[in-house]
């Protein structure tokens, strides 16, 4: 059995619609045609069905936050884990909800910030462009960066950016923890590939036998650094 752990954003999917990844989608759906693919993304339920993919086995969801089984049910182990990020961030998630919204109004930056909740406690901040725009969110990172740097819970929220936007989730909930555990629930002798365009996906890509990246990927162009000279 091959199992894929694969993020879609900027593989098989750009919400912007700014990219064609159509050919990239091809080879894909052509190499890894006889696998079981499960997405690894920060897109909801909802959202995934605008993927041009089939995913018939586990999913996992929402940055972490959300494992479902192969027959569509969230994982009841998963869920108390989650829920226990979850009562452990409630004050912060609910604190950095406020902040976002102030930096986004005294900053006119135009963004959509919504509050995931589950279980009437806040789960998620998503800060989104509705036009795809980047400068909008660099100056909401940038002030939210300098936020949690200076916040007593620096500690218990982590910030995120990816072609979706900006998110401040649980600092506990992490794709790579996601994807930990489904190896563990995978019959034994699984291969394992994983795939992803996304800088933040490298510690969940480190988890699988082979990691396959796009040739466009950021990390893959950055400057190399320079040596140090004596």
């Amino acid at each position: 059995m091959t199992a894929v752990f694969l993020n879609p954003l900027g593989t098989l999917y750009d919400p912007a619609q700014t990219a064609d990844l159509s050919h990239l989608a091809s080879g894909l759906g052509t190499l890894l045609g006889q696998a079981d693919l499960i997405p690894v993304t920060g897109l909801n339920e909802e959202e995934l069905l605008a993927v041009p993919a089939a995913f018939t086995s586990w999913q996992v969801l929402e940055y972490g936050a959300l494992i479902l089984t192969p027959d569509g049910q969230e994982d009841a182990a998963w869920r108390r884990l989650t829920l226990e990020a979850q009562a452990d961030t409630e004050a912060a998630l609910s604190l950095a909800a406020q902040a976002a919204g102030h930096l986004n109004a005294l900053g006119q930056l135009g963004l959509e910030v919504t509050v995931t909740e589950r279980q009437g406690r806040p789960l998620l901040v998503r800060l989104r462009d509705p036009y795809g725009l980047a400068l909008a969110l660099d100056q909401a990172q940038a002030g939210l960066t300098e936020w949690l740097e200076d916040a007593p819970f620096r500690q218990d929220l982590r910030l995120t950016r990816d072609p979706l936007g900006l998110t401040l989730l649980p600092g506990a909930i992490r794709p790579e923890r996601a994807v930990n555990y489904l190896l563990g629930e995978l019959p034994a002798g699984t291969w394992t590939l994983g795939v992803s365009a996304q800088p933040d996906d490298r510690a969940f890509l480190a988890l699988c036998d082979m990691a396959l990246v796009p040739g466009s990927s950021s990390w893959l162009n950055a400057p190399e650094p320079e040596e140090e000279r004596d």
